[in-house]
C-alpha cells in the first residue's frame, strides 16, 4: 500500500523560493511544468489579492524569468514563467521512482510537497537526492496505508478513501487545493456522491472523536 508523506523541502535556489521568503502569507501552488528543447515553463497558481506586487518580485526573482499572468479568479490567478534553475523540487521521471505528488504548494521559505511513495526505501532515495543537492528535506507528516487500527472499522473504504483523496488534494487547506468537482472527477463519480461521502466520513470521525479521545482513525 506504501506512504503518503507530507515533506517540507526549503533551498534558495528553488524555482520561486526568494519570492516566497518575501511573502509568506500568500499561498503559491506548482501546478505543472513543460519542458521544450531550450525551456522550462513552470506554470503556478497565486492566491493572492495583491498581484502587482508580486508580479514585481517575481520580475527580481532569479530563479525565474518572464512570469506571465495567464488567467485571474477570484483571490487566484495562474502564472507562466520559465524556471531559471536546475534544482528541482521533485526527482525527474517520479512514476519510475514509485513517486506520485498530490500537490506541491509553498511553504517556510520553500516548498512543501505531498506525495505517495511504494515503501521507505524510495522515501530514502528521495532524501537522499534531496540532500545530494544540498537542499533541507523534512518530512512533516508520515501515513502509513499499510497500518490496520480496529479503530479504523467504522469508516467505509469508499469514505476511507475520499477522506485521503481530500486531505492531500487541499480539500480541506484555506485556499483550496482542490474544488468538490475536482474530487469528482479524480474518482469517476457524481459530485452529489463526493459531497455525501465527505459529510457521512466526517460525521463519523467526529463522532469517534468525542466518544473517544485517542482518535484511532488516524495514525501520524
Amino acid at each position: 500500500m506504501g506512504f503518503i508523506a507530507e515533506i517540507q523541502l526549503v533551498h534558495d535556489n528553488l524555482a520561486l523560493a526568494p519570492t516566497i521568503a518575501r511573502y509568506p502569507d500568500v499561498t503559491f501552488r506548482r501546478e505543472y511544468e513543460e519542458t521544450t528543447d531550450d525551456e522550462t515553463f513552470q506554470f503556478v497558481s497565486v492566491f493572492s489579492d495583491e498581484y502587482e506586487t508580486l508580479e514585481s518580485a517575481m520580475e527580481t526573482d532569479h530563479t525565474v524569468s518572464n512570469p506571465t499572468r495567464v488567467a485571474t479568479f477570484e483571490n487566484r490567478a495562474i502564472y507562466r514563467m520559465t524556471r531559471e534553475t536546475d534544482l528541482e523540487i521533485v526527482p525527474p521521471r517520479c512514476a519510475e521512482s514509485g513517486v506520485f505528488v498530490f500537490t506541491i504548494t509553498s511553504g517556510e521559505r520553500g516548498w512543501i510537497a505531498r506525495v505517495h511513495l511504494p515503501d521507505r526505501e524510495t522515501l530514502s532515495a528521495f532524501r537522499a537526492w534531496s540532500r545530494e543537492r544540498n537542499m533541507s528535506f523534512r518530512v512533516t507528516q508520515l501515513y502509513d496505508l499499510s497500518a490496520s487500527d480496529a479503530g479504523t472499522y467504522f469508516l467505509t473504504e469508499q469514505q476511507h478513501e475520499i477522506l485521503l483523496m481530500a486531505y492531500y488534494t487541499g480539500y480541506f487547506d484555506i485556499p483550496r487545493g482542490i474544488t468538490q468537482d475536482g474530487l469528482a472527477d479524480r474518482l469517476n463519480v457524481s459530485d452529489s456522491a463526493v459531497s455525501q461521502r465527505i459529510r457521512r466520513a466526517v460525521s463519523e470521525l467526529i463522532g469517534a472523536t468525542l466518544e473517544d479521545d485517542r482518535t484511532p482513525y488516524m495514525r501520524i
